[in-house]
């Protein structure tokens, strides 16, 4: 019995030496992942801000003339 006595010991100290290196590790692996996230919502919010300045473009194009006009396209297309 005295045997397995020491063995668990060892075992238990292995165990409480490891875990401060599994928690740092986690930390690491989780920052990392949260950067991931981050810059994938910087990447989508950009991309959708260029498919909005593109759809403007495209109601730039006409001319407006007068302030019927103008009032005219609001009511229609909004700003």
């Amino acid at each position: 019995m005295f045997i397995f006595g020491k063995i668990k010991t060892y075992i238990i100290g292995a165990l409480a030496l490891s875990l401060p290196i599994i928690y740092v590790m986690g930390q690491v692996a989780g920052r990392s992942k949260e950067k991931t996230k981050i810059l994938e919502d910087e990447l989508d919010a950009t991309q959708n801000a260029s498919e909005f300045y593109k759809k403007m473009a495209e109601h730039e194009t006409d001319n407006i003339p007068d302030r019927k006009s103008l009032i005219n396209r609001l009511r229609s297309n909004g700003l």
